[in-house]
């Protein structure tokens, strides 16, 4: 069996500001094998952004704080490692799409600079000159090696290694016209038109979709071992999103990356994922594979939300939806935190929080791709309207 690239294992998140405190994340459990993507959906305000950047640990540490639970990136646990080295991570370890593309390219520099910087601290890696990371079934030893090198010594010392080191060094560095070529391919892999072109624009000279695609071609020059989309198609129109999602299951098999898919929309991530985790409060209140958990849904309020999903254009009425509200994150209520807006509610939901089982009571409780609810009546809820 293939050892999983990410393990996220009771991970907790809260936000500590001048209203309260916060649970943005409670208890998340969750597994990325390689090659496979995990979709995660939900209301706004669930908690979906929140683990997607707790992941390779971009939250501001404080306001944000990771209570417990660890994150397991290739046997390395990243809530063990200092901040310092983390850049070590992210880019050639854990890539990241950000939902908005326009705050996130640099406005001052054009496409090729910032692709190109992607593929150079990538091969600077792959050459040594900065430390990566390896990752593997034994922590990855952090710690920085004596510094021994005196200020005369530093002064002094060459940029390149001599000897036969400096020639390998010197093959591998490329000039400026070869790292034009590499940016090059990648504008191509990601389907843009006349990348020559594009290369020397600026972002804000760039359509939603386009900017899109350079976010993807950054993310996939540094070649990720997996790669976060946080809602990456919400700020594009319908033609545009289907594009970026076509895309991006046509680079699931070239790149063969591992992809957390972070979205409110269940068609998107019903065409995308091949597991996905349904997200309430904080919480995932529903995960299994894509098929099981859309044909035979077994929490409230995934068949909530799929109700409330329109499959075509409704003549006969307004579209359903969920009465209530998402719960203040800092009041949850007692017990389950979908129960003042659950159907199904009893006594016994007032109790506790229940845990995340899985449906079928002979499937064995720690097996992959099995689907689970957190809910204390499953059997009962395809019977609901």
């Amino acid at each position: 069996m293939t050892d999983p690239v990410l393990v996220v294992d009771g991970l907790s998140v809260t936000y500590t500001v001048g209203a309260g405190t916060f649970s943005a994340v409670s208890d998340v459990s969750l597994e990325i094998e390689p090659g496979k993507v995990v979709g995660i959906v939900g209301e706004t305000g669930c908690g979906k952004s929140t683990l997607a950047q707790a992941i390779p640990r971009l939250l501001p540490e404080p306001p944000a704080s990771i209570g417990s639970g660890s994150i397991r990136f290739k046997g390395t646990d990243l809530v063990k490692v200092g901040r310092r080295q983390l850049p070590m991570v992210r880019g050639t370890g854990i890539g990241m799409i950000f939902q908005e593309p326009l705050n996130s390219l640099n406005p001052a520099y054009r496409v090729f600079d910032q692709v190109a910087e992607s593929i150079r601290i990538r091969h600077y890696r792959e050459m040594g000159w900065v430390r990566s990371f390896h990752g593997g079934p034994e922590p990855f030893d952090y710690s920085r090696p004596p510094n021994t090198t005196t200020v005369a010594g530093s002064l002094t010392k060459s940029i390149l290694p001599s000897g036969a080191a400096e020639e390998a060094v010197r093959d591998r560095l490329q000039t400026r016209s070869q790292f034009r070529e590499e940016v090059l391919s990648y504008l191509r892999l990601v389907r843009i038109n006349d990348p020559e072109t594009i290369l020397n624009l600026y972002p804000h000279e760039l359509s939603g979709g386009m900017r899109q695609r350079i976010m993807i071609a950054m993310a996939l020059s540094e070649k990720p071992a997996l790669l976060i989309a946080d809602e990456p198609t919400s700020a594009l129109d319908v033609t545009i999103q289907a594009q970026v999602l076509t895309l991006m299951k046509e680079l699931i098999d070239e790149v063969h990356a591992s992809i957390l898919f972070i979205s409110h929309d269940l068609g998107v991530v019903a065409e995308t994922a091949d597991e996905i985790g349904v997200m309430y409060a904080g919480r995932i209140v529903e995960f299994g594979p894509v098929a099981d958990v859309f044909r035979d849904p077994r929490h409230p309020y995934t068949k909530a939300l799929l109700r409330a999903a329109p499959s075509q254009y409704k003549a006969d009425g307004p579209l359903s939806s969920i009465p209530g509200s998402v719960p203040n994150l800092s009041r949850l209520p007692r017990g389950c935190p979908f129960r003042p807006r659950c159907p199904l509610a009893r006594d016994r939901c007032a109790t506790a929080v229940p845990p995340l089982a899985p449906v079928d009571p002979a499937a064995p409780a720690d097996g992959r791709h099995i689907h689970r609810t957190a809910c204390y009546f499953p059997e009962e809820v395809p019977g609901l309207p």
